[in-house]
């Protein structure tokens, strides 16, 4: 197998190696720290590509749509810090197999790597996961705490509690607060 790393930070193109040789020893490992070389490396159309999304030489989407295009049978995990539904989307379409956030621990992103190497679809609680806090935050919502009590509970602003609700809508594709319940509680997350 070969897998193409893609990520601008040394000690995560480190971390993502150790990850992937330890599920396949004899992989052929190749590197990328930015979007022009991992477009330079589709040309070796590898069997696997751990593409970070913020790289320098493109924009997110941009970079991965000319990944996409140069690779057209290459199993793409994306792997992002940011937490937007709308991107995760348009990612979606492009035809990526998997995004992942980097907030994951080691065996669930194997788990993702995995499935996505085997052309399974990926559970968004798996695949995806809400920062500590948001999920924090989601739970009490759950207990039908208002912004006000959440904040008291956990020792912050109200508005630091506002912000927080307002992008685990975001993250979680929900219109209001019940609606993000719902949601939560079909993918397991409450």
């Amino acid at each position: 197998m070969r897998c193409l790393i893609a990520d601008d930070h040394p000690l995560m193109r480190q971390a993502l190696a150790a990850t992937v040789r330890g599920a396949w020893p004899a992989v052929q490992l190749l590197e990328a720290t930015n979007f022009p070389e991992a477009w330079t490396m589709a040309a070796q159309q590898p069997d696997l590509c751990l593409l970070d999304l913020a790289m320098p030489g493109a924009a997110p989407e941009e970079g991965v749509r000319r990944f996409r295009a140069l690779a057209p049978h290459t199993r793409i995990v994306v792997m992002t810090g940011l937490e937007d539904a709308r991107l995760a989307a348009q990612l979606d379409r492009i035809g990526i197999d998997c995004l992942v956030s980097k907030q994951l621990d080691p065996e669930a992103l194997l788990a993702a790597i995995k499935a996505a190497m085997a052309g399974r679809p990926i559970d968004a609680p798996s695949a995806a996961r809400l920062p500590p806090r948001q999920l924090e935050v989601l739970q009490l919502i759950a207990h039908g705490m208002t912004n006000k009590e959440i904040a008291v509970r956990l020792g912050i602003a109200p508005a630091t509690v506002k912000v927080h609700v307002a992008a685990l809508l975001g993250n979680l594709g929900a219109s209001n607060r019940a609606k993000a319940v719902a949601q939560a509680r079909s993918r397991g997350l409450v």
